[in-house]
């Protein structure tokens, strides 16, 4: 046992190596070179190189364009249990009219290995069967890795009382969700707080102002253009009362804001 496993560390090592150094490549958009190493990782089985060199294969980035090949690679990397790969298949089964049960396989292959987007993708799908407690817990799992627009479904679908909902939603907007900031904008004009109802507007309206060099003018200007339909009829003087408020509103959204990354295909972090 212990000769067999000093000679397989070093192979393992070495696989995962190449892998890192690939994954670099294709990272920088060094897909010549990442493409050279994927593709012996892929015949010998990896599913992540299968998976990323099927990517350049299909859009022939770095490589020749080969749609057979490199379909024929993202099936392999699904069958491998990459649950991107099984995503795009899925996607491409949705795009062909496939049987929903197939499509229904890959995008839980893809959930058992923590896919949020597969998650969101069941969530969806058992509410159209009458599964509302299995919606639910896909959306509790989705939420709990992270993905803010399960916290959105969440709120709309399955809180238990007003602050429930509004506790998801504004959660789910500190994490970029802008649907999330668009439900508050609505909420706050209801209950006529002019000042929140501009600031979440403008932050649904994919606002600039979380970089490190925060234009105050250029963010003044998408707000009066996108929001101000919100505090248009008050009087001059108590506008520029309010929009002081809206900044700093915004000064303490952008404090705490944490963008989250929505997945993408043939992404790598």
């Amino acid at each position: 046992m212990t000769a067999l496993m000093a000679f397989c560390a070093p192979t393992i090592a070495s696989a995962s190596s190449a892998l890192d150094d690939g994954i670099n490549a294709y990272r920088h958009g060094d897909f010549e070179k990442s493409a050279g190493i994927f593709s012996s990782l892929a015949k010998n089985g990896d599913a992540t190189a299968q998976y990323l060199l099927s990517c350049q294969t299909i859009n022939g980035v770095g490589v020749t364009a080969d749609e057979d090949a490199g379909w024929a690679l993202m099936e392999q990397a699904s069958d491998s249990n990459n649950p991107d790969a099984s995503v795009v298949m899925a996607r491409r089964l949705e795009a062909m009219g496939a049987d929903k049960a197939d499509i229904r396989d890959l995008y839980t292959v893809a959930a058992q290995q923590n896919n949020t987007q597969a998650m969101l993708w069941l969530a969806l799908d058992a509410l159209d069967r009458g599964e509302a407690t299995k919606a639910e817990a896909h959306l509790k799992q989705a939420w709990e890795l992270g993905d803010p627009r399960a916290a959105t479904l969440l709120a709309n679908r399955f809180a238990k009382s007003d602050i429930d909902r509004l506790t998801y939603l504004r959660r789910a907007a500190q994490h970029g969700e802008m649907r999330a900031a668009a439900y508050l904008a609505e909420e706050a004009r209801t209950v006529d707080d002019k000042a929140e109802a501009v600031g979440w507007c403008a932050i649904a309206t994919g606002m600039p102002g979380h970089n490190e060099d925060v234009d105050w003018k250029t963010i003044g200007d998408a707000v009066e253009e996108n929001c101000g339909k919100f505090d248009k009829d008050l009087e001059p003087k108590d506008r520029a009362a309010n929009r002081e408020r809206v900044d700093q509103f915004l000064a303490r959204f952008f404090a705490d804001y944490e963008p989250w990354q929505p997945w993408r295909a043939c992404a790598v972090d």
